[in-house]
Order: structure tokens, then sequence, then C-alpha cells
């Protein structure tokens, strides 16, 4: 026979236990709604039946350091609303469920995909990095793919705001202070730098680069070395120094050509890295190609047997 204490206590404690249980999960609620991050308000800009565009939407489509102009949230908006209607029409019609459709997002996830692995795997910033000595040695190698097709003069200017200024500065040089001290001592006294429009040290320039352009003409005839006499410009006077001259023809020097070197080394580098990239990969597939010769005069594959 069942004992009717033990089955009261124990219904007694089914209860109690359900009970605590009760408030218990109670509590759990209200401490996780407690705890929960406040959403931040959200301000509709625009919307299409139950689609809402915001504000906050459109400022991540933008660089927050430069702000964000109404005339550029009113030019979204009417981008969204176009893009949505169209969208909403296309779907409506069943033409996001086509075959071409799937196919062409195939196409594209497989496309981002190789990227992403090449971003990760051949486009490194070890790429991109060549040393002092491996450009050296480039450039010697090639010197001949180097050769300029136009005059190249190496040149520094500083532009007055007066004759005097740029006088001074230029009898300053003469009298035996290196460009780049009297430069550098010019800039840092308040005021001579008021009167310095601006100051251009060791620039590759070309008759086509220059400006202002009548310093090319300077530039040809000036000794190499030595300060000019002040030029007169719309900018104002200047006084301008030709370190080096390369004539068309001659092999330009190497500070010129660098930057050019490192992208034919960075893209030598790439190569190579996808080749043993692919042969590795290679090695852990197989990989069959199953057909022979394409006739020039047809596009039909002839099957190997």
């Amino acid at each position: 026979m069942s004992q009717p204490g033990i089955t009261l206590n124990t219904s007694f404690l089914l209860k109690s236990l359900r009970l605590h249980t009760g408030i218990l999960l109670l509590i759990s609620a209200f401490f996780l709604l407690g705890c929960a991050k406040p959403q931040k308000p959200r301000t509709p800009v625009a919307r299409i039946d139950n689609l809402t565009l915001t504000l906050e939407e459109i400022e991540s489509r933008f660089d927050s350091s430069r702000g964000l102009s109404q005339a550029q949230v009113h030019e979204y908006i009417q981008r969204w609303l176009t893009s949505q209607l169209l969208y909403q029409e296309a779907v409506r019609r069943g033409l996001d469920q086509t075959d071409d459709l799937e196919s062409r997002l195939a196409d594209i996830r497989r496309q981002l995909a190789i990227n992403a692995l090449l971003e990760e795997e051949i486009f490194t910033l070890k790429s991109q990095t060549s040393s002092e000595d491996e450009i050296s040695t480039y450039f010697e190698a090639n010197r001949s793919e180097f050769i300029v097709s136009h005059d190249v003069a190496l040149v520094s200017f500083v532009i007055f705001q007066d004759r005097d200024a740029a006088n001074a500065f230029r009898l300053k040089v003469l009298r035996g202070t290196p460009w780049a001290v009297a430069s550098r001592e010019l800039l840092n006294d308040p005021l001579q730098a008021q009167a310095t429009v601006a100051s251009v040290d060791s620039v590759y320039h070309t008759e086509r680069t220059i400006v202002p352009t009548q310093l090319w003409r300077v530039a040809v005839a000036s000794p190499r070395q030595e300060p000019s006499f002040p030029v007169r410009t719309d900018e104002g006077y200047i006084i301008l120094t030709v370190w080096k001259f390369t004539k068309r023809g001659e092999v330009a020097d190497l500070p010129y050509v660098t930057q050019e070197i490192e992208s034919r080394l960075a893209i030598a580098r790439r190569q190579l890295a996808t080749e043993r990239l692919l042969e590795n990969l290679r090695s852990q597939h197989v990989v069959q190609i199953l057909v022979s010769s394409v006739p020039q005069d047809s596009v039909s594959l002839k099957m190997l047997e």
C-alpha cells in the first residue's frame, strides 16, 4: 500500500519546485533584458511597403570622417527606391529564380572566392616589397630597358612672395650653405616662412610635368647644382637648382625608375607564387583534360576514347 504522508510530501515538493523554477525563469528574463544593450534609435528616411531605409544605413555607406550632406542623402534615397522598385518587380515575375541567374550568381560567388584566395596567398604585402639590393640588381641587369624617351631634370625650387626674399635665399646658398640646410632654416624661421609660397626638394620633372611651365627653360639653361636667378611667375619669384639633367636616349637614374622596377618585381613574384600554388593544388586533385586538339575551322571537340 502507498503511504499517504509520503505522497503528500512529494506532491508538495513538486509544486514548490515548479513555483521556484517559474520565479527563477522570471528573474532570469528580467536580468537578461536589463543586461541587453539598448538598441540605438534608427531614423527612417524612406519606405516601400514593409521595407524601410534608415539614415544610419546610408551613413554606413559613406566615409564618416567627411560627413554626409543633404544632397548625398537624397541622392542615395532615390537610388535605393529605384533599385527596390525594379528588384521587387523582377521578383514578382520570377526572374530571380531563373537558371541563367543562378548560373551567373554561381560565377560571381566563385570569382569572389578566388579573389579572396589570391588576396590571401598571392597579393600579400610581402609580394609588393622589394629590398634595395633587389631593385639595384634588377636595374643593373636591365639598364637597356630604362632609356629615357625625353629629357628629365632632377630639380629643387622655392617660391617666394617677393624678389628680395628670393635673392637673399640665393645668396645664402652661393655663400656655401647647402640647399637642404638653407631650405630647412627658411621654413623654420616664422618671418621667412611667411614670405615663402612653396618649396619642392629633389623631384624629377620633364617639360610636361614641371609647373610653372617657364621653369623648364630655366632648368635647361641653368648651370648644374647652382641656384638660378629669381624667376618671376604668376605664383611668385622662384629660385631653382638642377641637380642632374638626363637627356633623351640616356639611361635613367635609378630613383627615377625605382617605382617601375618595384612593380615589375612584384608581378614576377606573384606569377611565381601563382605557379607554385597551382602546382601544389594540382597535386592534391585528380586532374584530367578530356579533349584532344581543337580544329581551327570547327568549334566541336573530339572526345578522347
